[in-house]
């Protein structure tokens, strides 16, 4: 990682605004945000003498108006497996000596109807064994893991082999990958005390100041702190995992060809 930090760091950060951001302003527009505001503002305002039949009246009032859009839905379905294809793609090029940018991330929608089926299929699975037990469901997110390196390397991959290939070669593997990730919490619990600091801090001054603060306002505020505070551990734990990939495999980053890298 050392000298493309910076390049890590940019597109850990991209993915996660591109993530967050349409989903906030896409439900602003749909109103589930002011629904949210006008729902504990009535909540706060009889506080003083809630009873059950206060909390029904204002559950029946709300209910169903809630929930995220249909919109959101698709989104969540069919966004983030090609931006995290991307991603992967960046990982694996400065693991390799190759030039990488930022702006990778979005390299992944080239491949966008295969990568979208594949992470589809990849979640079903992932959800049916959850279904079972929380256990299963992990060992299962652990089973498909490398699915995304699969086919970055091999982009003619198809959904169904990408999702084949990767529980073969994780067959032995998922308890090391599981210690690989269980190595990053104490820098993501890190991360998160910080975000909670920072983000206290600035809606504590704005409260004080005597503006209000709309679930929209925060949410946005708390999507650009968050993606400039986690992205550097996001960063860390890609590449980490992009070498476990090539470990896996059995093969040297560097005996992939391609441009290379320089170190400034």
């Amino acid at each position: 990682m050392k000298g493309h930090m910076s390049t890590l760091i940019m597109s850990s950060a991209l993915l996660l605004l591109c993530v967050q951001i349409p989903i906030i302003i896409v439900e602003q527009i749909t109103g589930l945000w002011s629904t949210m505001d006008a729902a504990v503002s009535e909540y706060f305002e009889m506080y003083s003498d809630l009873n059950y039949n206060a909390l029904y009246e204002i559950a029946e009032t709300y209910s169903g108006r809630l929930g995220f859009s249909f919109a959101t839905f698709l989104f969540v379905l069919l966004i983030p497996g090609p931006l995290t294809l991307g991603l992967s793609n960046v990982w694996l090029s400065v693991l390799r000596g190759k030039e990488a940018y930022a702006d990778m991330i979005f390299t992944g929608f080239g491949n966008f109807t295969r990568i979208v089926s594949m992470d589809t299929f990849r979640r079903i699975l992932i959800l049916l064994w959850s279904v079972l037990l929380v256990v299963p469901g992990i060992m299962a997110y652990y089973r498909y893991n490398l699915a995304f390196f699969l086919i970055a390397d091999n982009p003619e991959m198809r959904s169904f082999e990408a999702v084949a290939s990767s529980k073969y070669y994780m067959q032995q593997n998922k308890n090391t990958r599981f210690l690989l990730d269980l190595s990053f919490i104490g820098w993501f619990a890190l991360s998160a005390l910080i975000f909670f600091m920072i983000d206290n801090g600035i809606f504590a001054v704005i409260i004080v100041a005597g503006y209000e603060v709309t679930f929209f306002t925060q949410l946005l505020v708390m999507a650009l702190i968050g993606s400039v505070i986690f992205a550097p551990v996001i960063a860390y734990r890609g590449v980490a995992a992009a070498e476990f990939y090539h470990r896996v495999i059995c093969r040297d980053p560097k005996s992939f060809s391609g441009p290379q890298l320089t170190n400034s």
